[in-house]
């Protein structure tokens, strides 16, 4: 996944939580509340007048079953969460659609005249240290970023259910926001608690300036994303995001360019995204950024995700192609092999075989349902032979026995440590309860490198996580280290 942070939806809703706040434990509640509470504020200046829902699909539209309410004066909104939605609110955004005719506080006197659209990301993303309950403009830049990467590495639809069920991409994005967190207030000079602040009520100008800086790129974002809908009318989900700053890795620093990403999936496990350099007018294209693509097939038995991405590097471009080759079970087992190389274009790069230097990861999942209970993967570096290259660049022709057979190798045990000659391993257990008792669910992870993970999440919406270097060190404490 990119290392690039989106500069986008730079306003925000400072939302605390009451009933169903992050970062507590709450195992001995028996019963979940009726309703609970999100408030928070919109801000540009203090919008008012604008809608406040909760996403529940991740479609960036307010359907009829999701939460919302208006702002008040002040920006202010309390939303309430029925309680058969309260254990959504910790995985999935909050959307604030500001009108044509709403007010923002900067400006009184003139109705906004452009609609758009601002983000809050879902807890699971943010800190829960309990100094940053104030959330900033700020904050919200990094959601896009989240997002791409959730769309770009899950083949499934976004919901809250889909969510839950994919911890070591949850993990890995918390790491990036902490990383995104440190940029974002390296790059304008401020601390973290400013940071996390209120700039209208601490009267910081410099940042009440930033934030109406980037209000034509949401502007822009939300016209164009109407007419994309328009060019797509049959996609599931389709999106353009003007953002201004991309992190630099060599020189550690953003650049100064706008940007222009563009989004399209037409059906789970398809989709194709795109950005670009925009003049510094929004009006034109420049040069290509990045651009990626996942295609999903089903054959034999056999689901097949391609996957295409392209990113920019000095005067080429690097390129990964990679196939996922899983038997259509509920005790599934695949490979997935990838290869990576410098190219000219898109075309070039698209047109690659998995043929050469190829790195093999050996997947097993099992399922209860629709639940994710189990999950193991051994990735072998090129030259490190699994057993299993005899399927690289077989997806026209692999079948379910042929990967079947993964399971013959490899030790699905949660517990175990064995490699199985692999450069690196990863092992996953999930459990979930429907006993207002117990924890709506438990997943814990261990990997190659000694560390140990458990999130527990409560059914009042509440949740903690814990980190060691064994099941019997994990503590809240050790994930602050």
């Amino acid at each position: 996944m990119k290392t690039s942070i989106k500069i986008s939806l730079l306003a925000s809703i400072l939302a605390s939580l009451y009933g169903c706040g992050g970062g507590s434990d709450d195992s001995n509640s028996k019963t979940t509340p009726s309703t609970v509470n999100v408030q928070g504020k919109a801000i540009d200046g203090y919008i008012s007048g604008a809608t406040v829902y909760l996403d529940l699909n991740f479609n960036n539209y307010p359907d009829s079953n999701e939460p919302s309410v208006v702002t008040a004066d002040e920006g202010d909104f309390s939303l309430s969460i029925p309680a058969s939605y309260q254990k959504c609110v910790k995985y999935v955004p909050l959307v604030v659609d500001v009108p044509v005719g709403a007010v923002d506080s900067d400006f009184p006197g003139t109705p906004i005249e452009e609609a758009y659209s601002m983000v809050f990301p879902p807890q699971f993303a943010l800190s829960t240290d309990q100094d940053l309950l104030n959330l900033t403009p700020l904050t919200s830049v990094v959601w896009k970023q989240v997002e791409q990467e959730l769309r770009e590495n899950q083949a499934h639809s976004l919901s809250c259910e889909s969510m839950v069920q994919e911890q070591a991409l949850l993990d890995d994005i918390k790491q990036r926001l902490v990383e995104q967190e440190w940029r974002v207030a390296n790059r304008y000079n401020i601390t973290v608690g400013e940071l996390y602040g209120d700039y209208v009520a601490a009267d910081n100008a410099e940042l009440h300036k930033l934030a109406q800086d980037f209000v034509p790129g949401l502007q822009k974002s939300y016209e164009e994303t109407r007419a994309l809908i328009k060019q797509y009318p049959d996609a599931e989900l389709a999106w353009v995001e003007y953002f201004l700053g991309q992190w630099d890795s060599n020189n550690k620093a953003y650049d100064s360019h706008w940007y222009r990403y563009e989004f399209v999936q037409a059906s789970a496990g398809n989709f194709s995204s795109e950005t670009h350099v925009m003049s510094d007018d929004l009006q034109t294209k420049l040069t290509l950024h990045d651009k990626n693509s996942m295609v999903t097939t089903q054959s034999n038995g056999v689901n097949i995700e391609k996957t295409v991405a392209l990113e920019k590097a000095d005067t080429q471009f690097t390129c990964s192609v990679s196939e996922w080759l899983e038997t259509i079970s509920s005790q599934s087992s695949g490979v997935r092999n990838t290869i990576y190389s410098m190219v000219s274009d898109w075309d070039s790069c698209k047109a690659s075989a998995i043929t050469g230097d190829v790195v093999q990861a050996l997947v097993t999942k099992d399922y209860q349902g629709t639940d994710l209970v189990n999950y193991t993967e051994h990735t072998y570096n090129n030259g490190n032979d699994s057993g299993f290259t005899h399927l690289i660049g077989m997806a026209n022709s692999v079948t379910a026995d042929d990967l079947a057979a993964v399971r013959n190798v490899i030790n699905t045990d949660f517990y175990s440590e064995d490699s199985h000659g692999a450069d690196y391993w990863l092992r996953t257990q999930n459990t979930f309860s429907d006993d207002l008792s117990e924890p709506t669910q438990i997943l814990t992870s261990h990997n190659s490198k000694g560390e140990w993970s458990r999130e527990t999440t409560y059914h009042n919406g509440t949740y903690k996580s814990e980190c060691g270097d064994s099941e019997n060190s994990l503590s809240e404490y050790q994930c602050t280290k």
